[in-house]
């Protein structure tokens, strides 16, 4: 079978769409038959390693055009060739006439204000005529499920739902030299923190998440805990305005969330006493899996996908708001024997999330797809 892939979420730093491509290829590389061949398709040369040793190929398609444009112009002609084309995220090239297969993460367009006015304009059209496109649509969730079905009008027997997760390589790090170290070396001192990982999206009420942080400060001085955004503030949200208003310019930590190697991530949740989200909307998430599967007790909305993969292992609250996020924060954060009964049930949930599973049920579908008569 030859499979292709848009593969060009791998130009950038790994985060999301990226990180679950990079997941998919590890354990194909173990999984594909000897016929098995994989071409993945991007707009510039890949840093070394990104890709795994195997039966894997990259494909650079020159002119880079935009993201559109060269997915509808560039990609058609090079990928007459598979036997099933694979998008990743979100979106196909809408004027192949091949089979293909579709990875749409969320649909958070359903939630407002998760999105500037414009994006039902642009993406949101592209990627409901990619999902009626698709042969068939893999979600990660069932609650990606139900909003794909209402907002694309999809029929229900062509969407898979294959979940996503954290490989064997997160789990808790408990020696406390290297958590004092990454302490330190992410706030500037020996201080507990709460963190955050990811992208600082609309949808993920960073400012709502700083306030509630400010508010039990304020309530609570004694607790010395710092806040730590870890990850790029892509959208130039004004936060070092908001923390400076707020009195907690001290208190709170944003960086663009770079390690030299990913499963580093393992000792950022390690030394942190929760993992804390804010999100409205999450068709899936996959830090808040590595965060259990580091034993690190997590916070969060019970919202769309986030409580159907916490389900009773973290502290969820059912609306968004400073209030709510304040007294979760509060409970967890002066509670001990309540952060040790989180981390065992977070731990056991998150053998239920496993990419190797989730990795070969996606290349299942992409196989029978492939193998499907026109």
């Amino acid at each position: 079978m030859k499979i292709g892939i848009n593969a060009r979420r791998l130009e950038g730093q790994p985060l999301g769409v990226a990180r679950y491509i990079e997941y998919l290829l590890r354990y194909w590389a173990e999984q594909f038959s000897p016929d098995d061949r994989a071409t993945l398709y991007v707009r510039e040369p890949l840093a070394p390693g990104r890709v795994p040793p195997g039966p894997f190929s990259t494909r650079v398609l020159q002119p880079k055009l935009r993201g559109f444009m060269w997915e509808n112009v560039r990609l058609p002609p090079a990928i007459r060739d598979v036997d099933v084309f694979f998008g990743p995220s979100y979106s196909l090239p809408l004027a192949y006439r091949g089979r293909t297969v579709v990875m749409i993460h969320s649909v958070n367009e359903v939630q407002e204000g998760t999105h500037p006015w414009w994006y039902p304009l642009t993406y949101t059209n592209i990627y409901r005529a990619s999902a009626r496109k698709a042969d068939r649509v893999i979600v990660p969730s069932q609650s990606v499920k139900d909003d794909i079905q209402s907002a694309y009008g999809l029929d229900a027997g062509r969407i898979e739902i294959v979940p996503q997760g954290a490989d064997d390589g997160f789990r808790p790090v408990d020696d406390e030299a290297v958590l004092r170290e990454t302490r330190i070396e992410q706030l500037g001192e020996d201080r507990p923190y709460i963190v955050f990982v990811g992208k600082l999206s609309q949808r993920r009420n960073i400012p709502m998440l700083i306030r509630a942080f400010a508010a039990l400060v304020e309530e609570r001085p004694e607790l010395p805990h710092k806040l730590l955004l870890f990850g790029p503030n892509h959208l130039n949200l004004p936060l070092p305005e908001l923390v400076r208003e707020l009195g907690v310019e001290h208190r709170v930590v944003q960086t663009d969330g770079r390690l030299k190697e990913h499963h580093d991530l393992t000792r950022i949740y390690s030394a942190a006493d929760a993992y804390v989200s804010a999100s409205a909307y999450e068709g899936f998430s996959i830090t808040v899996v590595e965060a259990m599967a580091c034993g690190t007790p997590v916070i969060g909305i019970n919202r769309a996908a986030f409580g159907e993969i916490v389900d009773g292992a973290g502290r969820l609250i059912d609306e968004p708001s400073v209030e709510g996020l304040k007294s979760a924060l509060g409970e967890v954060l002066g509670d001990p024997a309540l952060r040790a009964e989180m981390r065992a049930r977070g731990l056991e949930r998150a053998n239920a999330f496993r990419w190797e599973d989730n990795a070969a049920r996606t290349l299942e579908i992409l196989r029978e797809v492939a193998n499907e008569r026109p």
